[in-house]
Order: structure tokens, then sequence, then C-alpha cells
């Protein structure tokens, strides 16, 4: 369709067969190309799909083409051939020896985070099995109280056939071991709260652990950056000062290129001046003293001024030039001093810098220590928790239980009857004593109205009315009348303290029963607590285990794509384009 095929080659370049061929070293292999002279059609193209090296023998063949005896090369290589391959060598060498330390390093930064999640993993299934066994202990709990409603029962049922006095006894020892049992709970919720303090402030003190380690990891991180930074900083001024050093030398050599052209001038100078008073002397014996010498004297003297004036202004060019090269040394001098005081000031803030790298290592390690040391101390505040809950577990199942309310509210149920039965009771001892008045009160009008008062009313006269018993019967009466009014007392006063012991009783009961409800939802919250922390540890460890699989998973993308790369480069045909591939791979 695309007018070209796809062939693999059995013996192409690469693999152990084609070493044996008698090739040149140093000359690149042929490379057959859909517009060889050698190919029938010119419109099929060849794609290379077998492997970069099928053995270690086709793999250094690759580099070396190390052949049998028999295919040894005519030419011998060069030296720079030799060279250059041996760098080539070299570099990766140093490339893969780097990738290697990198590896390491990735790993073993890797292990503290992987023994640090295996910690979390460790503390979470510690956490959920004891939260296992305070549930289960629960159960065994509430089957308790089950079985101790169900014996309580079957013994008011054995008390109601039994007697009052036995049932008063029972209740007596019942009462007694919920004062027992509410004093040992009260104990254990005070152990509770103990060791609820001292949790809270342990985790607080391993979050503020944890955070001054986080900021001494950001700290040292910080100075890394800024260390870096610093040493770019002197790498750049050491160039500068090499720089300024160099433009000094060259200032220096022009200064003395300049020194011998002056010299060179004063010397041409001087042979010039010698040359002219030769001719002085040659002019005054040519010509005697009868011409005009004041003339010529005059004309030599102009041309001495005149190769003075430029004499004098060569060397004040000099001067002037001497005198900007020195200005510029002299700058060059300050800025290597100012060059010189930076550097040794940046030297110092890296030690300072180093110093307190080493101080935030050491508080990091202290740091460390002291949550290891929370940790510990956690784990035995956890130990001391887990004996409270067995000793709560236990203090629970010696109480009734959350069936025991029940029994609470059935015998606050039986107080309030009797209590309503008291009351009735004490409305029949009133209605009675009403009656006994009334009956006084006949027995008076009977009195008044006997035919004795009649008789003795008309023997005296003018005496008032009066009654006239004999002593036996007012005495009889007396007795009787004292009587009544001591049973009507004793039967109040029985009755108003059995309805007062009735509602202290209701109110006791009332109380136990609003504590047991209390103690309920505590431990319903705390069922709760316990289950969100569970979940949160839960979070936290799938969260580890996909960092864990994220850093493998990127640790192998990028060994695959350095593969890839090789896999892909290797297969060129030449030796050269494999040798530049090669080096620009490593250069990047």
């Amino acid at each position: 369709m695309f007018g070209f095929s796809v062939r693999t080659w059995p013996n192409g370049f690469g693999s152990p067969k084609a070493t044996g061929s008698p090739t040149v070293a140093g000359s690149p292999a042929p490379v057959e190309s859909p517009k060889s002279t050698n190919s029938p059609r010119t419109d099929i193209g060849e794609i290379d799909t077998r492997a970069p090296f099928e053995s270690v023998k086709a793999a250094v063949s690759l580099f070396g083409e190390v052949g049998s005896p028999r295919a040894r090369p005519v030419t011998k290589k060069t030296k720079a051939e030799e060279v250059y391959i041996l760098h080539t060598f070299l570099v990766i060498f140093v490339v893969v020896s780097d990738d290697s330390q990198n590896c390491r390093k990735c790993k073993g930064s890797g292990l503290p985070d992987l023994q640090r999640a295996n910690r979390t993993l460790q503390e979470l299934t510690n956490k959920l099995e004891a939260l296992s066994e305070s549930k289960q202990a629960a159960i065994k709990a509430t089957e308790s109280a089950k079985t101790r409603a169900k014996e309580l029962e079957e013994q008011q049922s054995l008390k109601a056939q039994l007697g009052t006095e036995a049932w008063k006894l029972d209740v007596d020892t019942e009462r007694e071991r919920y004062k027992t049992s509410s004093g040992e709970l009260s104990a254990c919720k005070q152990e509770l709260t103990n060791l609820r303090q001292d949790f809270d402030a342990a985790l607080e003190a391993k979050l503020t652990a944890f955070h001054e380690a986080e900021d001494a990891r950001q700290a040292a991180k910080t100075n890394q950056e800024r260390q870096s930074q610093l040493a770019k900083e002197v790498a750049m001024l050491r160039n500068t000062l090499d720089e300024v050093k160099h433009a000094s030398h060259q200032a220096q050599e022009e200064h003395l290129k300049l020194i011998a052209e002056k010299e060179v001038h004063l010397l041409v100078h001087k042979s010039a001046k010698e040359v002219a008073e030769k001719d002085i002397k040659r002019l005054k014996e040519q010509y005697g003293p009868e011409e005009n010498l004041e003339v010529k004297l005059e004309e030599a003297t102009e041309a001495i001024k005149v190769v003075q004036e430029q004499l004098h202004n060569v060397r004040t060019s000099d001067f002037n030039s001497l005198q900007a090269v020195i200005s510029e040394l002299e700058c060059a001098k300050k800025e290597l001093q100012e060059v010189v005081a930076e550097e040794t000031s940046l030297r110092s803030s890296v030690d300072s810098l180093k110093q307190q790298l080493e101080e935030a290592k050491k508080k990091h390690y202290e740091f460390e220590t002291k949550a290891l040391e929370a940790e510990s101390a956690l784990e035995k505040m956890q130990a001391d928790l887990k004996n409270c809950k067995s000793e709560l577990v236990t203090a629970m199942s010696r109480n009734k239980g959350y069936r025991g309310i029940e029994l609470f509210k059935k015998e606050a149920e039986a107080l309030t009857a009797a209590a309503k039965e008291a009351d009735e009771k004490l409305q029949i001892a009133l209605k009675e004593v009403e009656a006994a008045k009334v009956a006084e009160k006949l027995a008076d009008d009977q009195i008044h109205n006997s035919p004795r008062t009649d008789a003795a009313d008309l023997k005296g006269q003018g005496s008032a009315r009066r009654i006239r018993l004999s002593a036996e019967e007012l005495e009889a009466m007396k007795q009787k009348i004292e009587a009544c009014k001591n049973q009507a007392d004793e039967k109040v006063a029985a009755l108003m303290a059995h309805v007062q012991t009735i509602n202290s009783s209701e109110d006791q009961v009332l109380q136990k029963v609003e504590g047991i409800l209390k103690e309920s939802d505590d431990i319903q919250s705390e069922i709760e607590d316990a289950l969100k922390r569970a979940e949160m540890a839960e979070a936290a460890k799938k969260v580890v285990e996909a960092n864990s699989r994220n850093g493998v998973r990127k640790q192998r993308m990028k060994s695959e794509n350095h593969l890839m790369f090789l896999k892909k480069n290797l297969s060129v045909h030449t030796k050269k384009q494999r040798i530049l591939l090669l080096y620009r791979w490593l250069s990047h």
C-alpha cells in the first residue's frame, strides 16, 4: 500500500553469525537502502525489526567487532579511534555508575519510608485487634448481664416463694455488691480518664515532634539550596577573578610593551641626534668660518627644537598612557581585593550554614529519639489502657449490665405499687380514726342522754349537767381511748416511714438507671471514636501504599525509557553513528 515491505535479516549486523566477515576495522558497515544500485526494485523499503543484540558476543561486536582469527582485519586501528572509543566507554561507565548510585540512594531513601509504613501498619493492626478484643469483651459482658438477669429473675421467683425476710437479705447483699462494683467502676473510670489525658499528651508531643522534624527537614532543604546557590556564586566569582587576573596580566604585558617601545623611540632619537651632530661637524669642516655659519646654526637649532618638542610629546603621551595603565591596574587590584573579601565572607557564610545544617541534623536526630520515646510511652499507655479495659469489663460483668436497667425499672414499679398500697392503707387508717372519733361522739351523746344523768339532774337542784360513771367504767373507757389513739399513731407512723423508704428507694433506683444510661452512652461514644481512628489509620495506610507504588512505578518507567532509548539508538548500522548517538545521549 505504501510502497515498501518489512523484512527481517537472519544474518544481519548485530547477530553472532555476522562477526566472521572479513571487514576492515574503521570502515563503516554497508547499509542497504532502497536507493542502492544492487537492489532490483527501488520502491521497496526495508526496516530492521530485529533485537539490538542477541548475545554477549554480539553486544561486544557492536563496539569492537571481535571476529574469529580467520577474519582478522588487515589494517590496524589508529590511536585516535582507540582513544575515542575508550573515552566513550568511560563516559558510558560513569553514567551507568551514576545511575546505579542514584538507584541505591532512592532505595536507601525508600527503605525508611517502607519501615515507617510497616510500623504504622503494625500499630493499626494492634489497634484493630484491641478494638476487636474490647468488642468481644463487651459482647461477653452483655451475655453475662443477660445470664445475671435470668438468675435474678429466678431468685425473685424463689424469693416470692420463700418470703419477705429472705428477699430483704438478698436485696442487702445485692446492694453491697452494687456498692463494691460501683466503687471499682469509678476507680476504673478515674484511671481511664488519666490514661486518656496521658494518651492525648503523648499524641500532642508526637505531633509537635513530627512538626519540628518537618521544619528541620525544610530548613535543611533550604540550607542545601542556599549552599548550592552560594557554590554557584563562588564559582562565578572565581571565574570573574580569573578573568580579572588575566586582564591584569594582559595590562602588565601591554605596559612592558609600551616601555620597550619607549626605549626604542629613545634609542632612535639618540641615534638621530648623533647623526645630526655628525652632520654639523662635517658641515663645519666643509665650510669655513667665512661663510654664514650663524644662519645654519639657527636652522640646526630650530631642527633640534623641533626634535625636542617631538620627544617631549612622545614622553607626555607615554606618561599619560602609563598613568592610565597604572590607574587601571589599581582599579583591578581594588576589584580583586573586593572579590577576595566577598569570597571570604561567602566562605564564612558557607561555614555558618554548614554549622546550622549540622545543628539541624542533630535536632532532627533528637526529635526522632523523642518520637521513638513517645511511641514507646504510647505503647505502654496502650497496654495500661488494655488492662484497665479488662478490669472495666470484669466490673461490668459483676454489675448487672444493660438488662439490670429493666430489673431496676421493675423494682421501681413494684415500689410505686407498694407506695400506692401504703397510701391506700393510710387513707383507710384515717377513715378508721374518723370513724373512731364519730363513735366517741356517739358514746358521749349516749352517756349524756342516759337515764342516770336524768335522775341526777332531778335530784340536784340547780346543779350543772354532769356525767356520773363508776371508777371501773371510767378506767375501761380511758384505756380504750388510749389504745385506739396509740394504734392509730403507730399505723400512721409506720405508713409514713414505709412511704419515705419507698420514695428514697425510688430515687436511688432512678439515679442508678441514669448512671447506667450515661455509662452506656460513654461506652458507645468510645466505640465510635475507636472506629473513626481505625478508619483514619486505614486511610493513612492506603496513602502510604499508594506513595510507595508511585515511586516504584516512576523508577521502573525511567529504567524502561533508558532501555528503550538504548534499543532504538543501538539499532543503527554504522559504528560511527552509534558512537555519536551514545555521546549525544550521555551529554544530555
